[in-house]
């Protein structure tokens, strides 16, 4: 008897341990109850399935990496969702680094589109950092007047660095059917008459700059502060991120020191304005993100910003929506 107890305890650690080490590592969902993905068939020509997923897909708000219509794919990026700030969701392209995501905890959003709390191996680590996603649609023509359209969404949660990903979870279905629903609701507005053109609101935010080795705020920054402080009044439901950078000299501990300076002197200057602090948050890139190469003065320039993100809270969890993007100031 005592033998028996010991090897069942054993047992899912060995389990466990393996699932974090190995890396991808599928996990086998219990039979009853879970998202079954089966094709679905719309009823409309392939041409009309075709241009509506598009348009749902850049509603999502998720990059397209490949589309080919001949073959009937549409590649999605490989993304990385996690919650730096304000509880929501950033979806990113390039796999956060450690720093960025030491606060970061994704367990809602893996709720949402998952079944990960029921499938991951005891004893599962309460919280992943951020989760790693794929997504493939398959479309094809049955009829004139049929179309099948199949989802293929991996989803990857990762922990920390020693556990990493933690075997591959299966979908709740969530995404897939958001996707699916937009498409029909498209479909059926192709024979409805057109609504009137809304009048679209831009938001305009725009960078600052920085001396070199500096992070006051220069009096060429001020009336761009000004106006960015203005357009978050005007916008009182959107809150921003503001980003420090820093040009390349110095060692990266120090540049992200100084970015993370900036981005906070920018934050100052606008509460200064009138805007709460919980409407900001800062976050420094120090040198990882270049807007120009070389290493000229106008390249070093051109790195030592603050750069302003808007957040629609309207966007789709998972979606990081840049509401304006601007070309390069005159300097």
């Amino acid at each position: 008897m005592r033998k028996y107890v010991g090897m069942s305890f054993f047992f899912p650690l060995v389990l466990f341990f393996l699932a974090g080490c190995v890396g991808e590592v599928p996990i086998e969902p219990p039979k009853r109850g879970f998202y079954k993905n089966e094709p679905v068939v719309l009823k409309a020509s392939y041409d009309e399935v075709w241009s509506a997923l598009i348009v749902a897909v850049d509603e999502y708000g998720w990059d397209v990496k490949n589309i080919d219509k001949e073959k009937g794919t549409i590649q999605l990026m490989t993304s990385y969702v996690f919650t730096p700030s304000f509880e929501k969701y950033y979806r990113v392209y390039v796999e956060p680094r450690n720093y960025e995501i030491e606060k970061s905890k994704v367990r809602p959003y893996l709720r949402r589109i998952s079944y990960y709390e029921k499938i991951t191996p005891p004893p599962a680590p309460p919280h992943a950092q951020f989760v790693k996603e794929d997504l493939k649609i398959e479309v094809k023509s049955l009829s004139p007047s049929e179309t099948q359209v199949k989802m293929n969404y991996k989803i990857m949660p990762y922990h920390d660095y020693k556990i990493g990903y933690l075997g591959t979870v299966r979908s709740k279905g969530y995404v897939e059917k958001k996707l699916i629903q937009r498409t029909n609701e498209l479909l059926t507005e192709v024979s409805a008459p057109p609504p009137p053109e809304p009048v679209e609101t831009e938001v305009r935010l725009t960078d600052i700059f920085f001396d070199f080795d500096k992070s006051e705020i220069r009096a060429d920054a001020e009336p761009v502060l000004k106006e960015s402080a203005e357009v978050l009044k005007k916008n009182p439901e959107l809150t921003i991120v503001i980003e420090g950078y820093a040009d390349t000299r110095g060692t990266d501990e120090y540049n992200l020191r100084l970015g993370q300076k900036r981005a906070d002197t920018a934050k100052q200057y606008l509460v200064r304005q009138g805007i709460s602090p919980t409407r900001i948050e800062t976050l420094s890139k120090g040198e990882t993100t270049r807007f120009a190469a070389g290493t000229t003065e106008d390249a070093y320039q051109l790195n030592r910003r603050a750069h302003f993100i808007p957040i629609d809270p309207n966007s789709i969890p998972g979606a990081r929506v840049l509401l304006k993007k601007l070309k390069e100031p005159t300097l």
